[in-house]
């Protein structure tokens, strides 16, 4: 019941009852109050899935470049570049968006969630048995790394990859698929003469509906985990590892920056750093991981010559372009995870 809050204008006296606003205007209609009281108890999760969504599409040609490096025998990133073009088309360089868009926004916020949580609990842990709280000197003006503070950061980085990875694997398994579909759905594709028929660009590609339907339908519902294990123990070291480089080198950059709270600054740079070891690290299990899904749904022969094709190949295959899609796509998503997180902090109680 609302109250007109110009009497001299309403037609009833005081004690008759006005009319209700409808529940669907006060279930849509939010005061300021209450945005700020949940934007910033919720801070995290709303920082982490709008940077992911915007560091995800802006990386996503990339992405599917890599796949195909480390799923076929290419000799270098041109190569594979061109026999994309060739035999997909502008479609080749977007095909499985959607999969990466809405999972990868679901996992990094999960991912986030559990690191910030697990920080903070590893680090009241460690004061309790030291007197020292690694994150309160890390959030001190100046300060320099510790180890303790680089142990908390790795710690709860693992665990937060740990996590994640069960809701991660299938879809990242039908993102591989989907992009790999027309690579190994008929051997002649694998052929080094395929780019120059041009009727495999109107072959019809495989949706991602349909590869879970197909992976379901052929292997089970344990067809979505193919490879969970190396996927668990890329994303277990490589997420431990990549928080800790990126809370170290914010600091480091932080310190010799100066007091510039500039989410552009020092988060941008150690968002570049940080992406770079950990896939050092990881990669060869991801290589490994990517060709175990990638020919799931592939013919028999098929998936035994794709297989022999590049058994031979380096492990390290598209590595030079998976250091430049995740330095953009960190730099993107970190700084623009810092901006929110700052503007969100800034908000009147």
């Amino acid at each position: 019941m609302t109250i007109d809050k110009h009497p001299e204008h309403a037609p009833f006296s005081s004690s008759t009852p006005t009319r209700s606003t409808s529940m669907p205007d006060r279930a849509w209609n939010m005061d300021d109050s209450t945005r700020n009281r949940l934007l910033k108890k919720y801070k995290t999760q709303v920082a982490s899935a709008t940077s992911t969504v915007c560091a995800t599409l802006s990386v996503t040609p990339l992405e599917n470049v890599k796949t195909r490096m480390q799923t076929h025998n290419f000799k270098n990133v041109w190569q594979c570049v061109r026999y994309l073009w060739r035999t997909e088309g502008p479609r080749g360089y977007v095909a499985g968006a959607l999969p990466p868009l809405a999972s990868v926004t679901a996992v990094r916020v999960v991912n986030f969630t559990t690191y910030n949580a697990f920080k903070e609990i590893i680090s009241d842990n460690v004061e309790r048995a030291t007197g020292f709280n690694p994150l309160a000197d890390y959030q001190r003006a100046g300060s320099t790394p510790t180890v303790s503070g680089v142990v908390t950061f790795t710690a709860a980085g693992m665990i937060a990859g740990l996590v994640s990875s069960p809701l991660a694997c299938p879809f990242e398994l039908a993102k591989n698929v989907v992009q790999t579909s027309v690579l190994v759905s008929n051997r002649a594709m694998a052929a080094p003469d395929a780019a120059r028929d041009h009727s495999i660009r109107r072959k019809p590609r495989l949706g991602t509906i349909e590869a879970i339907n197909q992976i379901v339908k052929r292997h089970g519902v344990r067809g979505l985990y193919t490879g969970f294990r190396l996927h668990a123990m890329r994303d277990t070291l490589g997420t431990g590892l990549y928080f800790s480089v990126y809370e170290t080198a914010k600091q480091l950059a932080a310190k010799e920056l100066g007091q510039d709270k500039n989410p552009f600054g020092a988060p941008m740079i150690a968002g570049a750093i940080c992406s770079t070891v950990p896939w050092f690290c990881t990669y060869p299990l991801d290589t490994r991981k990517t060709r175990a899904q990638s020919v799931l749904l592939g013919k028999s022969s098929e998936i035994g010559q794709a297989s022999q094709a590049v058994a031979k190949s380096s492990m390290y295959k598209g590595l030079s372009i998976i250091l430049i899609r995740t330095g953009v796509n960190n730099m993107i998503l970190l700084s623009i995870f810092e901006y929110i997180k700052m503007r969100i902090d800034d908000l009147p109680n």
